[in-house]
């Protein structure tokens, strides 16, 4: 039998299954059929990074999100098992009906819905400008950033039927209208045009930020602004809970067992992978306590001062697996050994992904796909993946800074792509 590609047996297993799916049960479906071919440890990860960028990066894509890390066909509309389809559904069609209405208001209330929504966003001093006379002005407001830059914000909305898009002469005339320590937005319904897009980032001009039809039906949702949430509960069977009672095997699975906390190390952060080699090192060729080596990081870097600072930077390599203690004193593991005895970052690699959560797995999803992604991008797919909840994107970015010092990944513009 012919293999499928990851993306062609998850649209063979979603043609026939009567709810959504998340990606490992997917995989898990693919392989118990024979329809996918893998030599990787975590297909499961590599079947959701390709179905999270086709979904993020293809117009076309068949695929949709339901849910949290559930996916779906588009063209499905019901499902036998499951509600979040006709859930998905509803709110489909409440984002269509909210656009009939904003098409149907007065364009002056369109401007003060626009303005409620920027107060929900967090500016203050919102202020609708008089209907004549604003120099194609129609809000103005002020956004504090992190509490201490305040950014004037000048805006113009434009409620346009799709398909009569803005074009640049619009970001023109709203610079022509700002004062000299202004930022402009322009919201529309409809959408931009590319030399709007293009004008829009020109530079040594004043940055114009633009929201198009479908990002202002995110935000006032998002924002419950023009819409109300309805809150219903939904029960579904705890699968794992099931799975657990009929297994014999009482070994936890490599997902809950993997460590989820990675930190960075001092010496700089380039620096990580050389300051990782000198402590092992050290343990390797003394005789030492954990004392010992708080010690030592108190006494190698300057800006290392206090016990509890490096007792937490002796838990890296720790959840890394290359280190372990008994009786007090430290030892090497034998991931531990082979990584000191080759310094090859490859292993080191291997040795990560086997023992910290996510790891291999957001380095999996950075390289499918053409696009870079951004920290956020990532946030939601371990979450979503992994169920962790992570509120913060600490823990990612700390693993994003491990993947650069090890060579897999780079950062530009404020996204990561695969380093060649």
């Amino acid at each position: 039998m012919k293999k499928l590609s990851f993306k062609e047996a998850a649209l063979k297993i979603l043609k026939e299954a009567e709810e959504p799916l998340t990606a490992k049960e997917i995989t898990e479906i693919a392989l118990e059929k024979e329809l996918i071919k893998t030599t990787g440890s975590t297909p499961e990860a590599t079947m959701a990074a390709q179905l999270y960028s086709d979904i993020n990066n293809n117009n076309n894509s068949k695929f949709k999100k339901i849910g949290k890390g559930l996916f779906a066909l588009k063209k499905q509309t019901k499902s036998t098992k499951s509600p979040l389809i006709a859930i998905q559904n509803q709110n489909e069609l409440v984002k269509k009906k909210l656009i009939e209405k904003i098409q149907e208001m007065d364009p002056f209330q369109f401007e003060y819905l626009v303005a409620e929504l920027l107060q929900k966003i967090g500016y203050e001093d919102v202020e609708v400008t008089k209907r004549s006379g604003d120099k194609g002005i129609d809000v103005v407001g002020n956004l504090t950033v992190g509490g201490l830059t305040n950014v004037k914000t000048v805006i113009q909305v434009k409620r346009y039927k799709k398909g009569n898009n803005i074009s640049g002469r619009y970001i023109t005339q709203l610079r022509g209208s700002a004062e000299v320590d202004q930022r402009g937005l322009i919201i529309t319904t409809s959408d931009f045009t590319k030399d709007a897009n293009n004008e829009a980032k020109a530079t040594n001009k004043m940055p114009v930020a633009l929201v198009n039809g479908e990002k202002l039906i995110e935000l006032l949702f998002k924002y419950k602004v023009g819409v109300k949430e309805d809150t219903v509960s939904v029960f579904s069977i705890d699968s794992e809970l099931f799975e657990n009672e009929l297994s014999d095997s009482t070994t936890i699975s490599n997902t809950n067992s993997k460590n989820r906390s990675i930190w960075p190390l001092p010496g700089g952060i380039n620096s990580y992978v050389d300051t990782l080699n000198k402590l092992l090192e050290k343990i390797s060729t003394t005789k030492s306590s954990r004392k010992d080596l708080i010690n030592w990081f108190i006494n190698t870097f300057d800006n290392v001062s206090s016990s509890k600072t490096a007792n937490g930077y002796l838990n890296v390599p720790k959840n890394m697996g290359l280190i372990d203690f008994q009786n007090s004193i430290c030892f090497l593991t034998n991931d531990g050994k082979r990584y000191c005895s080759s310094k090859n970052q490859d292993l080191l690699f291997t040795i990560i992904s086997k023992n910290i959560l996510a790891f291999e797995e957001i380095y999996l999803f950075i390289k499918e796909g053409n696009e870079p992604k951004s920290d956020n991008e990532i946030l939601e797919f371990v979450n979503e993946t992994f169920n962790v909840n992570w509120n913060t994107l600490a823990q990612v970015n700390f693993r994003l800074l491990w993947l650069i010092n090890l060579g897999k990944i780079k950062k530009e513009d404020k996204r990561y792509s695969v380093k060649n």
